[in-house]
This record gives C-alpha cells, structure tokens and sequence, in this order.
C-alpha cells in the first residue's frame, strides 16, 4: 500500500510562540490534505557551549529523504551556529523536492517572510497621533535581520511623515533578547536629559526588558514613559502592564506555507501572502488594553520565568551540564555554579552514586548523527 504524502519541517524551539502558532496552521492545512508531518525541532534555539551545538543539532540527522516528499525549515528560529545552513548545505546534496525556506532569506531555496513595515508603523503613529508622543526612541534588534531592517525603517518614516526628527542616538541596538532591552533602558537612564516619551521596542522581548530596567529605577510605565514591543508574546500580554505590539499571523501563514509548498510541488506559481500582522493596544502606552486577547493571568514583575534564568526556565541546562563534567572537581564546581538558582532554601544535600571515584573514565563527545 502506498503512504500518505510526508513533509519534514525543521525548527528550534518548537513550542515558542511564533513557531507553536506557525506549526499549528501548517498542520491544519497539511491533515485536511491527508499529508503527514515529521516535526525535526531542536530543544532551544541556540546553545551555550559547542557540545550542545553539536548534540542538539543532530536532530536534523533523522530526516531520511527518501521518506519525504517536502521539506519546510523555520530558519529564523534555528539560531545556532552554521546550523541552518549545513542543514540546507545538506538538503541540497541528498534532498531532490521541492524546500521552502521560513522567515529568513536563503540563496540555496524559495523563502517567504510576513510583512513587518505596516503594523510598526502603525504602532509609531498611534503613539504619535493618541499618545501626542515626540521623542520616541527606537530598540532594534540585530542590524543584519531583515526584520530588525523593515521594523527600523518603518520607525524612521513614520516619524518623518509626522514631521519628527530622528537622531543617531534616537536608535539602540539590541539583539531581541531580554537583557539587551535591559541594557538599552540603563543607556538611556543615564544621560543627562529628560527621559523620552516613548520606547519602541522591535520585539516583546526587548520591551519586557526595558520595563524591567525602568522599574528597577522607579520609572512607571507608562506614567512616566511609554513602551512598546513587537510580536506580542503570551509574556507580553500577561505583564503587570500588557504590551501594546503587533500580533503576527504566525498560524495564517503556517496555513499559506503548506499550500505554497503544495503549489511548487505540483509547479505552480504561489499566490502572495495577503494577511499583515496586526496592532493590538495593550496598557504599557497609555491605553487601557482592552484590544489585548483575554488572559486570566497577570505577572506581579516584568520579569518571567525565562528571561530570569531560573530554575523553570527553558535555558536551564544544570542536568546536561552535570552530566558531561568530566571530573569530580568540575562536577562539584557546576554545582556550586547553579545554588544561585535554587531560591528559598534551607538546606542543600549532594547524594552521589558509589561510582563517582570513576567519573574521569569514558567522557566523550557527542555522535555526529543518530543511527
């Protein structure tokens, strides 16, 4: 009996927001079709260590080409180093049908992108045109990214077009992580002129970081300055003040990834993507959020579980980093390094098994694929 149609589709850091909506719709549109999906998904985006890079990676070894008949790779959310592209390198040498590239460009496949310029406009004119902001700072995220470049520039022409001027120092650069959005807020914190009107962050991440930092310091928000984000994230929406940003149609476009897979499949020209992320007014500008989805949940900090490093937080590797020291010394010493982590405790017990004496025998690194 012949099998259903099969997809492989390559990610990191699959339960995120953007790439958990985007795997939703692409599994709707791709079930309704009767294909099947093989989801190849790294456990975090990037790593902290070079064995990691190369363990978590290996994931993408599984994929056997002639079990597929598609392939689809979230490149964007596959942030470790040369990962991406080997897997394309790779691709290209043993996979011969049809690849479609996510959220990044690639010079080896097709690649489609959401439209980042409309809704960050908006955003920068309703802080304007509401909120009667002037000086309105701006928090890129990384220069290279083409959607740190079309959010950048939608903030340059939506205050030119309201006959605004934008300075050199008017513009930080982030990396769209937390603690970049944190470094920004203490720059701007410490010159010596008032504060702006308004930050604009190009992700929530960012934003929740300048929030954080502006709290430490007694600035209210948005009381004292306005901010806000781009994505809106779950940590976003659910934060002491929710963040006025844009949601992005991540499942919509999951959905029109499928059936611009299945149009090049079958040789045809694929309609563009119509559906532009959206503008959703939270409290951290002024507004009273109720544009914000509904959550019952409601942070106390605008600091999160992830953005911590705590112990609940995704990027705690404390078990595989203890598991690949390679002696008693090293493994006493990764121990010592995490306590800070475990908050509130009175008593700290180390337990270890009768074979510890043998813990400088048998290291070795990771296998380079799965057989």
């Amino acid at each position: 009996m012949a099998r259903r149609n099969r997809i492989a589709l390559f990610t990191g850091q699959a339960e995120e927001t953007y790439q958990s909506e985007f795997i939703s719709g692409f599994l709707k549109e791709s079930f309704a079709a009767d294909y099947d999906v093989c989801i190849f998904s790294m456990y975090r985006k990037y790593q902290d260590t070079p064995e990691r890079e190369k363990g978590e990676s290996n994931i993408f070894s599984l994929m056997q080409p002639e079990e597929f008949d598609g392939a689809v790779i979230l490149k964007d959310s596959i942030q470790t180093e040369n990962a991406a592209q080997k897997l394309e390198e790779q691709l290209q040498l043993r996979f011969s049908r049809p690849i479609l590239v996510i959220e990044k460009e690639s010079e080896l496949f097709p690649s489609i992108c959401t439209d980042c310029y409309a809704a960050e406009y908006d955003l920068i004119s309703h802080l304007i045109e509401v909120h009667g902001c002037r000086r309105i700072l701006f928090v890129c995220g990384k220069k290279w990214h083409k959607h740190s470049k079309e959010r950048l520039r939608a903030y340059r022409d939506a205050m030119q077009n309201h006959g605004l001027p934008v300075s050199e120092d008017d513009v930080m650069i982030g990396d769209f992580w937390y603690q970049s959005g944190e470094q920004c807020a203490e720059q701007i914190l410490s010159r010596q002129e008032p504060l702006p009107d308004a930050v604009a962050c190009a992700n929530d991440q960012m934003a929740l970081g300048v929030c954080k930092a502006l709290a430490a310091h007694g600035v209210r928000v948005p009381e004292d300055i306005a901010v806000i984000g781009y994505d809106s994230t779950f940590e976003g929406q659910t934060s002491p003040r929710s963040l006025t940003s844009a949601l992005i149609p991540a499942k919509e476009f999951g959905e029109y990834a499928f059936r611009f897979l299945c149009s090049s499949m079958e040789g045809k020209t694929p309609d563009a993507f119509r559906l532009k992320p959206r503008m959703v007014c939270g409290e951290s500008c002024g507004c009273p959020g109720t544009d914000m989805p509904g959550h019952q949940i409601r942070r106390k900090t605008w600091g999160t579980d992830i953005s911590e490093d705590g112990y609940a937080s995704v990027f705690n590797m404390m078990d595989e980093t203890l598991l690949v020291q390679p002696s008693l010394q090293d493994f006493l010493n990764t121990v010592y390094s995490y306590v800070y982590q475990l908050r509130g405790i009175r008593e700290f017990h180390l337990c270890l098994g009768s074979d510890w004496q043998h813990m400088e025998s048998g290291f070795h690194l990771p296998n380079d694929g799965y057989p």
